[in-house]
């Protein structure tokens, strides 16, 4: 008997299960805990790390020229170790509080940060073009949003890595009290089902996706007073939504700082 399309997608809400049941909410309670001692454990291997590999670069740097290269390399490892023990740490303290510490960020240059380490197979292949001013600035918690428009650009790399020619285009424009970036692919573009289920939990088309990264997503815009949504690209294509508070410079602007 072959599977049904929908029977792969687990759990649809109402459907394959009860969310609003005992049993869902001990196990809803028992997996916020282990996410929240996973983070609290993995920072310190991660911050031992960082010092081993801090410990490497002074060792090669006291060795003089000729070792710039590895040098280059143990000093990135480095520098993402401490980024990753840097994102454990705010979930964690997401986790805990609800709340986002959000202060004034450059939109473009945190779009410039991700896209500069991008590291997806034949990322170096991919037309990658940003119209973003210089100008907009967006109350946020700069890891966190980081994160999200990283998990977005290697979401849509994915889904052009069966095209001839690979391009994204991001863009972002003031609407209202917003900012609005977009990313755009221009890949085969989103199924009807998994365009109106793409933040749901454990919903997923990769066939190894855990259908966690785009509800974590969602999760953080949201904290921030933003939204988050898709939409197919007329001619082919997705693209991405993500509104985020405008930050004039305005202290009473108290948007971003929790749910």
């Amino acid at each position: 008997m072959f599977e049904s399309r929908e029977a792969r997608y687990w759990p649809r809400v109402g459907q394959y299960c009860l969310l609003d049941t005992p049993d869902a909410r001990v196990r809803l309670a028992a997996t916020t805990t282990m996410a929240s001692t996973l983070a609290h454990e993995v920072t310190q291997p991660l911050t031992a790390a960082a010092n081993y590999l801090y410990a490497c670069a002074r060792r090669l740097r006291s060795r003089g020229e000729g070792e710039q290269e590895l040098l280059m390399m143990i000093e990135h490892a480095n520098r993402e170790t401490q980024k990753a023990a840097e994102i454990i740490r705010r979930m964690r303290a997401f986790i805990v509080t609800g709340r986002i510490a959000g202060r004034r960020e450059n939109l473009r240059t945190m779009v410039e940060r991700v896209a500069a380490g991008l590291m997806v197979p034949g990322s170096s292949e991919i037309e990658i073009v940003r119209d973003i001013s210089l100008t907009h600035y967006v109350t946020a918690d700069r890891v966190q949003i980081e994160q999200v428009l990283s998990n977005l650009l290697r979401n849509a790399c994915e889904a052009i890595a069966d095209q001839a020619r690979r391009r994204i285009a991001i863009t972002a424009r003031r609407e209202g009290r917003d900012v609005v970036v977009r990313i755009e692919d221009n890949g085969p573009g989103l199924e009807p089902d998994a365009l109106a289920r793409l933040f749901e939990p454990q919903f997923t088309t990769k066939p190894n996706g855990l259908g966690l990264g785009l509800p974590i997503c969602k999760t953080i815009v949201e904290a921030h007073g933003g939204r988050i949504w898709a939409e197919n690209v007329k001619g082919g294509g997705a693209a991405f939504h993500l509104a985020l508070p405008a930050d004039d410079g305005d202290a009473d602007d108290s948007r971003g700082q929790g749910r």
